[in-house]
């Protein structure tokens, strides 16, 4: 029995189309109705306060954006299922791990919306906010592994059959593109990260030195380029660009061989 094809090379672009209109226009939604008091800004909020239903944050509308990243969780699973098909003639069971990965990573983006990055409790002692980091985790690690393992099927298949043809090369439709944004920004947003740190601590120890106190890593950083915010946002959006271009340089390459 052949497998089924939800993802067909003529419904690939309308879903991606659809996926990425429906997501942003929930978040651009949750955006708009943030409360204007609380002065919603990626150089001080992170992408999950959209999404909090703590009084300084978004009480009253905060269920858009977990209406948002539940979509985006289920929404993952046609593609990861997408993505086995097409990876399968250079590894089935490569093709299967890597979509497996994909998937964990739907799940935490599922979970992060189901879950909220709220104080209350949730269950006995935990709050809501620590199973939403749990959640988040696996967004990083889900997609971050699928990301690097097909990357590697990719590789494989550039000195092997060559499935995917001039997906290999520079082209418009080449898998580096996308590859080469999703990592340079996660370079850029590290590097930024570990030198900021490094620079707290010798702004620290001036301030213990000279007899004074400073505020938090995370309260010195706000509103400047160096803010914890900022980076996760830019991240996020890189993320959820890079899976759209991925699937379109597969969908590109697709031939009649597979």
């Amino acid at each position: 029995m052949p497998l089924p094809k939800p993802l067909n090379r003529l419904r690939v672009p309308h879903y991606l189309a659809l996926k990425a209109g429906i997501f942003w226009s929930l978040i651009l939604l949750a955006w708009l109705n943030y409360p204007a008091d609380h002065h919603y800004s990626i150089m001080s909020h992170t992408f999950s306060f959209l999404g909090s239903w703590d009084p300084e944050h978004n009480p009253d509308t905060w269920w858009i954006f977990s209406l948002a990243m539940v979509f985006w969780g289920i929404a993952t699973v046609p593609l990861a299922g997408y993505a086995f098909r097409r990876f399968r003639p250079v590894s089935g069971w490569g093709a299967a791990v890597g979509a497996g990965f994909m998937l964990l990573g739907g799940v935490g983006v599922f979970l992060v919306g189901l879950i909220p990055d709220a104080r209350d409790i949730l269950l006995g002692e935990t709050k809501y906010t620590e199973v939403h980091e749990i959640a988040a985790l696996m967004v990083a690690a889900g997609f971050t592994l699928s990301i690097l393992w097909f990357a590697g099927l990719i590789v494989r298949d550039r000195f092997g059959a060559r499935h995917f043809a001039h997906g290999h090369g520079l082209g418009r439709h080449g898998f580096a593109w996308p590859y080469l944004a999703w990592a340079g920004m996660l370079a850029v947003a590290v590097g930024n990260q570990v030198r900021w740190g490094l620079m707290y601590e010798a702004r620290k120890a001036e301030a213990a030195a000279a007899g004074t106190t400073i505020r938090s890593s995370w309260g010195e950083s706000l509103n400047t380029v160096y803010a914890f915010p900022l980076w996760e946002n830019l991240v996020i959006y890189t993320l959820f660009a890079f899976l759209i271009w991925f699937t379109i340089v597969l969908h590109a390459t697709e031939d009649a061989r597979d």
